[in-house]
C-alpha cells in the first residue's frame, strides 16, 4: 500500500485527536470509509463528456469533522430526531456546494504576442505574471510545491546566449544557422555523459557541428520534495546546420536529428531519462514539474533582462491520464494543451497503421527514420504535439496543420456551406487520411513565425483573446490575468467551438477564424481534387419482397450476435432513416469478458476515454495519517 513519504507539511483541521485511538479507526473504518466514497470522492460530472474530477477541497472538508469519542458516545443518548437534525447540520457543513463549483479541473494557458516582431523582456515578464495567476488551474503535491507542470515556449534569446558565448570565449552564435536544444539528461553523471556522447556522435553523423553546452543556470530551492526526487540535468546544446540555408530546412534537419537520437537510445538503460523540450533555430521551451509562480524563480534565465522575445506561450498542467512527469509539463515543442483528446487509442492506432505509407518529397527518402510518430507512453497532449510536428516539419503551416487534426464541424455549417465552400472543400478532402484528434481541446501553438490558438469542434474550453493600441495579442483561458487599461483595447473576442486566430509576427497581422480558414483552403485546389478522385456509393432500392422467412432470419441475427434491441432501435431506425441513430443510455450489462453469453468480437473492446489522475491531486491533501491516504486509495481503486 502506497504511503507518503516524509517529512510531510504540519496537517490542516482534519480528523482530530480521536483518530490516534486505533479501537476508534478499528471500529470507525466503515464509517469513514463510506463517508469518504460518498462525498469527497464521487465523481463530478463537468460539462465535458467521458471526463470526471474530484474535489481536493471536497475531500478537505469530509475529513474535517469532529468525532471523538465523547461526541459519539453523546450521541446514543439523543433522539432518533435529534440525530438526524444533527446530521442534517453535518452534512451543511460537509458540502459546500460553492467550493464545489469553484473547483477548475482544467490547465491553464495563453500567449502574448507583439505584433510589430520586437523582443522585448517586458513578454517575459507578462507570460511570468500571467502564468502565476493560473495557479488554480494545476495540481500540487502534498509538499505544496510540486506541480503537475509549467512552462513557457518564447523565440530564441539570442542575446542572452550570445553573453554567455562571449564569457566562455566561444564565437558568437549564428542566428541564421544554429540550433538550440533544451535537454533533460540523465541524473546520473555517467549516464548524463553517455548520452551527451550519443547527441554528439548523431549530430556528427549527420554534419552538424556541436558549438557547445551550457548547463542552464536554475534554483533548486523551489523545487517541491516530490519534484526534486525526479529533477532531471537540464543544459542546453548548440549546434551549427551548416549545410542547410532555408530556414524551414534547418528545422528540418533539427527534427530528424532528434528523432535519429530517440531511436539510438531505446535500448539504453536511461533512455526514460534523456528528453528533447526543444530542438529549434527559432523556439526554445522552459518547463519543469513547477507550481506556476515557481518557473520564474526556478529558470534564472527568466530574470535575465537579455532575456528578450516577441511572444510567449504560458501553460499551467493539470495532469490527466498520466502522473506529472517533468518531460510531460507544457508547452511541448509545438502546442500548449487545455483539455484531454478522448479519441487517443484510436488515434495513435491508426498513425501506427500509416506509418508505412507516409512519404513526403521533403523527407528525400527519410522517413523510415523519423518513425515511429506516436508514443503510447506519452501523454495524449504528447501525441498530439508529434502529429502536429510531423506535418508542420512535412511543409504545412501551423494553422493548416491543426486544422487537418482537429477540424471544425463544417457538416451543414450555414455559413461554411453558402459562403466558403472552399472550407468545406478543404475539411472533406481530408476527413478520409485523418482522424479527429477529439477532446475537450484549447490548443495554443506556434512555430516561431506564427502564434495561434483554436478550439476543436466540442468548443468547451474558454478561450478570449484582446489586441491593444500597443500592437499586442492576448489570448487566455480566462480574463484577468493581466492588468488591463480598456481604453487601450482595439479589439476583443472569444473562440467558440472549432474556431481558430493566428498572429503572423512576420507581417504583423491578426487573422480571425473565417481568414485563416480561407487563405488555407485556397492554398490548394481541393475540390477539384475531390470531384476528380472521390468516388460516392449510392444506396440501392429496397427488395420488393421479403427474401427470408422470419425463423430464418431470426437465426442469421443470432449467429451474427444480433439482439431484439439491436434490430429494433438501430437496424431499423438506419433503414427507415439513412442514417445512424442517436441516443444515450447507461451500459449496466456485464463485460464481455466477463459474460456467461456468447458475444461478437468487437464487444470486447471498449474506447478509452481521457480520466482525471486522481492521486496526484490526492497527494496536496495536508494529511498526515496514513490511514485515510490508503482509504483514499482503495477507494480510488
Amino acid at each position: 500500500m502506497a504511503t507518503l513519504p516524509h517529512p510531510i507539511p504540519a496537517p490542516k483541521i482534519l480528523v482530530r485527536s480521536s483518530t490516534s485511538n486505533p479501537a476508534f479507526l478499528a471500529s470507525h473504518r466503515t464509517l469513514l470509509l463510506g463517508d469518504l466514497a460518498a462525498l469527497s470522492l464521487r465523481p463530478r460530472r463537468s460539462r465535458r463528456l467521458g471526463r470526471r474530477s474530484w474535489s481536493s477541497a471536497s475531500v478537505r472538508a469530509v475529513l474535517d469533522f469532529d468525532v471523538s469519542s465523547a461526541a459519539l458516545n453523546a450521541s446514543s443518548n439523543v433522539s432518533s430526531r435529534q440525530r438526524r437534525q444533527q446530521d442534517d447540520d453535518h452534512r451543511s457543513k460537509v458540502a459546500n456546494l460553492s467550493d464545489i463549483i469553484s473547483e477548475r479541473g482544467a490547465c491553464g494557458v495563453g500567449f502574448i504576442a507583439n505584433l510589430k516582431n520586437e523582443p522585448s523582456h517586458k513578454i517575459i515578464q507578462d507570460a511570468l505574471a500571467a502564468l502565476g495567476c493560473m495557479e488554480h488551474r494545476g495540481g500540487c503535491a502534498a509538499d505544496n510545491n510540486s506541480g503537475d507542470g509549467a512552462g513557457l515556449m518564447t523565440s530564441v534569446p539570442w542575446d542572452l546566449y550570445n553573453d554567455w558565448a562571449s564569457k566562455q570565449g566561444l564565437a558568437s552564435l549564428g542566428r541564421f544557422n544554429t540550433g538550440v536544444g533544451m535537454i533533460f539528461l540523465p541524473r546520473d553523471e555517467r549516464f548524463m555523459n553517455e548520452a551527451k556522447s550519443v547527441i554528439m556522435k548523431t549530430f556528427s553523423e549527420e554534419g552538424l557541428e556541436v558549438l557547445g553546452w551550457r548547463p542552464v543556470p536554475v534554483n533548486t530551492s523551489v523545487v517541491g520534495y516530490y519534484a526534486k526526487e525526479t529533477m532531471p540535468n537540464i543544459q542546453q546544446v548548440f549546434v551549427k546546420v551548416s549545410k542547410e540555408e532555408n530556414i524551414d530546412d534547418i528545422e528540418r534537419e533539427l527534427y530528424i536529428c532528434r528523432k535519429l537520437i530517440e531511436r539510438v537510445v531505446k535500448s539504453e538503460e536511461w533512455k526514460d531519462e534523456l528528453y528533447f523540450c526543444s530542438l529549434s533555430h527559432r523556439t526554445i521551451v522552459y518547463k519543469g514539474m513547477l507550481r506556476s509562480e515557481a518557473l520564474g524563480q526556478f529558470y534564472l534565465d527568466l530574470q535575465n533582462e537579455l532575456y528578450r522575445s516577441s511572444f510567449a506561450i504560458y501553460h499551467r498542467r493539470y495532469s490527466t491520464n498520466t502522473s506529472p512527469r517533468w518531460p510531460l509539463a507544457q508547452p511541448m515543442r509545438l502546442l500548449g494543451h487545455n483539455g484531454e483528446i478522448n479519441t487517443i487509442q484510436g488515434n495513435l492506432n491508426w498513425m501506427q497503421s500509416r506509418e508505412g505509407t507516409l512519404k513526403s518529397p521533403v523527407w528525400h527518402g527519410r522517413e523510415n527514420e523519423i518513425r515511429p510518430y506516436g508514443d503510447t507512453k506519452a501523454s495524449d497532449s504528447a501525441n498530439l504535439d508529434s502529429a502536429a510536428e510531423l506535418l508542420l516539419r512535412s511543409g504545412r503551416s501551423p494553422a493548416e496543420a491543426l486544422m487537418i487534426l482537429v477540424p471544425e464541424a463544417y457538416k451543414n455549417h450555414p455559413t461554411l456551406m453558402i459562403k466558403y465552400p472552399e472550407v468545406v472543400d478543404f475539411y472533406d478532402y481530408y476527413k478520409g487520411q485523418m482522424e479527429a484528434w477529439d477532446g475537450p481541446a484549447l490548443l495554443l501553438f506556434s512555430d516561431g513565425k506564427t502564434v495561434g490558438a483554436c478550439l476543436d469542434r466540442n468548443g468547451l474550453r474558454p478561450a478570449r483573446y484582446w489586441r491593444t493600441i500597443d500592437d499586442v495579442v492576448y489570448v487566455a483561458s480566462e480574463v484577468g490575468v493581466l492588468p488591463m487599461d480598456e481604453t487601450k483595447v482595439t479589439m476583443k473576442g472569444r473562440l467558440g467551438p472549432g474556431m481558430m486566430i493566428t498572429v503572423d509576427l512576420q507581417s504583423g497581422q491578426v487573422y480571425e477564424n473565417t481568414d485563416v480558414k480561407k487563405s488555407v483552403a485556397a492554398a490548394k485546389p481541393y475540390g477539384k481534387w475531390l470531384t476528380e478522385n472521390m468516388r460516392t456509393v449510392k444506396p440501392v432500392n429496397f427488395l420488393a419482397s421479403v427474401a427470408m422467412e422470419n425463423e430464418m432470419a431470426l437465426r442469421h441475427q443470432q449467429a451474427f450476435g444480433y439482439s431484439s434491441e439491436d434490430v429494433q432501435m438501430v437496424i431499423e431506425t438506419m433503414a427507415s432513416q439513412g442514417k445512424e441513430p442517436t441516443f444515450c443510455m447507461g451500459d449496466d450489462i456485464p463485460l464481455a469478458v466477463l459474460s456467461r453469453k456468447p458475444h461478437m468480437i468487437y464487444d470486447y473492446f471498449k474506447q478509452r476515454f481521457a480520466q482525471v489522475s486522481l492521486m496526484p491531486k490526492m497527494k496536496q491533501l495536508p494529511i498526515q495519517h496514513d490511514l485515510f491516504y490508503s482509504l483514499a486509495t482503495d477507494v480510488y481503486q
